[in-house]
């Protein structure tokens, strides 16, 4: 009988970590899901900021946020830094379109601490959700 334990392709663990997906496409979310579920993170969907405000309201915790940042709505800066106030050491990567340079200027202002780029390959996105789990000093 193998006894090892069961570690991921990839090799990334996050077993016992949870990771809120803002994400109004469900398309999308399957794509951010797919991308994520061999590492073991329990795995949320919220489908509006104002969703996503309201769990972390309700003292939910999450370790990461992951915020498409075109979502419609003109609030997405100001949601961002409410969600901070409640939880000041949540990490949030906000997920933007490569067509919004300006989008990109405006997320680290707004308490994200990393941006990626919508069309992210998978490798690139466990690297960087993994610095933010395990940041290397």
């Amino acid at each position: 009988m193998d006894r090892r334990i069961d570690v991921p392709q990839h090799g990334f663990n996050w077993r016992g970590k949870r990771i809120l997906i803002v994400e109004d496409d469900y398309a999308n979310y399957l794509f951010f899901h797919e991308m994520l579920a061999d590492a073991q993170a329990c795995l949320i969907r919220a489908v509006s900021l104002q969703e996503a405000y309201d769990m972390l309201s309700e003292v939910t915790m999450f370790d990461l946020l992951l915020i498409n940042n075109s979502i419609p709505g003109n609030e997405n800066c100001r949601s961002v830094k409410k969600m901070k106030l409640l939880w000041p050491g949540l990490r949030i990567i906000a997920i933007a379109g490569c067509e919004s340079r300006e989008r990109h200027a405006r997320c680290h202002p707004c308490g994200c601490d990393a941006v990626i780029d919508h069309h992210v390959d998978s490798f690139e996105m466990l690297t960087l959700v993994n610095e933010m789990f395990f940041p290397v000093n």
